[in-house]
């Protein structure tokens, strides 16, 4: 009897033991199931429409796709989150539903297609366990820019301190170290920006006017004293610096200067000081269409672009930080961009930092005080 009573304990253990696996094994089996039937349904739908950034590096980071799913067609439509975003709800008025996921900034997806009701969910399309499982990413989870924390997903994350592009003829990076530098008479009249009412550019004023540092004295006394050029074309307003018809363009995509620098062109970085830095998701935001015309399709192309390999790919190819943390950052031009555990960055894509009124009403103010309305 004390025999039968001293291996109670691991009987129960064993039977505790076999009845876990028999669960992982049935998770295992599920979810191998449930991948190779979508796979299949996306093998029939034979296409998926994904609308992104016109930038040749995120072209190509999701046009990679193809090489893993040559069997499903990657409808890649170019455009900025404005642009496209405009597109897409013209598209929907009509009753065609056309776009089966959106890839950009922030500001648009959250102002406009959050906000309008148009997006999908994005936890219940993760079938893959290394693209469901957030262990690997930064701060082991993943990160959502709307307030509900499904709906749109950073894939990356790159702290920015960079405050523009420059003409290197004219220059000398030596003078400007500080945000508060550019605000100094000689460089009135000899900047051009990225106009910033522009929801496609929208995060980078919301980081500016959240962040202590600078606030919305920073944003005032820049347009409203520096008599600063607005565009809305980045390849113009980069040429206009390398043309040294500017001496500088404040809020270039750094990427967008590191590609013209390798061409010979005149052009270099501007950086600010780490507390003027925050983290940025940029262009890097991914999220689904409701009543995509392509379900699976779409299905396989979220779990593959979220997986390891799919994330190499895009920060390869973009050169910007993804926030899988397993994945080498080596290959990334500035290392800068790569958050450090334990340091606090201003996330400039969270739900807190959404509100743009009172930033565009600083900014609108400003301008009109400057005669630039």
């Amino acid at each position: 009897m004390s025999v039968i009573r001293k291996l109670k304990p691991l009987i129960g253990l064993g039977l505790n033991l076999i009845f876990l696996s028999a669960l992982r094994a049935q998770a295992q089996t599920d979810w191998k199931s449930e991948w190779e039937k979508s796979l299949a349904a996306a093998h029939a739908e034979g296409k998926v429409t994904v609308y992104a950034p016109p930038g040749k590096q995120y072209q190509d980071a999701i046009m990679s796709f193809q090489e893993y799913y040559p069997k499903i067609k990657l409808n890649y439509v170019p455009g900025s989150g404005t642009n496209n975003a405009q597109r897409l709800l013209t598209e929907r008025r009509a009753g065609k539903y056309l776009a089966d996921a959106f890839v950009g900034g922030s500001g648009t997806m959250i102002l406009v297609l959050f906000k309008g009701g148009v997006l999908e969910p994005i936890p219940p399309q993760l079938i893959l366990p290394e693209s469901k499982d957030t262990s690997a990413w930064f701060e082991k989870k993943h990160h959502y820019a709307d307030s509900e924390s499904q709906y749109v997903l950073m894939m990356q994350g790159s702290v920015q301190l960079d405050l523009g592009a420059y003409n290197t003829n004219l220059v000398n990076p030596a003078e400007v170290k500080s945000f508060w530098d550019i605000l100094q008479p000689k460089w009135k009249g000899k900047m051009a920006a990225f106009d910033p009412r522009d929801r496609g550019h929208i995060q980078r004023m919301r980081a500016l006017y959240y962040n202590p540092a600078l606030g919305g004295e920073f944003l005032r006394r820049l347009f409203g004293e520096m008599d600063v050029t607005l565009g809305r074309d980045q390849r113009q307003l980069l040429d206009w610096v390398a043309g040294g018809k500017f001496h500088v363009y404040l809020f270039a995509t750094s990427s967008d200067v590191e590609d013209a620098r390798k061409k010979g062109l005149p052009v270099g970085v501007l950086y600010g000081l780490p507390r003027e830095g925050y983290m940025s998701g940029q262009f890097g935001h991914i999220a689904l269409i409701k009543q995509m015309p392509h379900p699976n399709a779409t299905r396989v192309f979220l779990n593959w672009i979220l997986s390891r390999e799919g994330q190499i790919q895009w920060q390869k190819k973009t050169d910007n930080n993804s926030l899988r943390m397993d994945i080498p950052k080596e290959m990334l031009t500035d290392q800068r961009e790569v958050p450090k555990a334990g340091e606090k960055y201003l996330n400039a894509s969270l739900p807190q930092y959404e509100d743009v009124k009172p930033v565009l009403k600083i900014v609108e103010a400003a301008l009109g005080k400057a005669g630039k309305e």
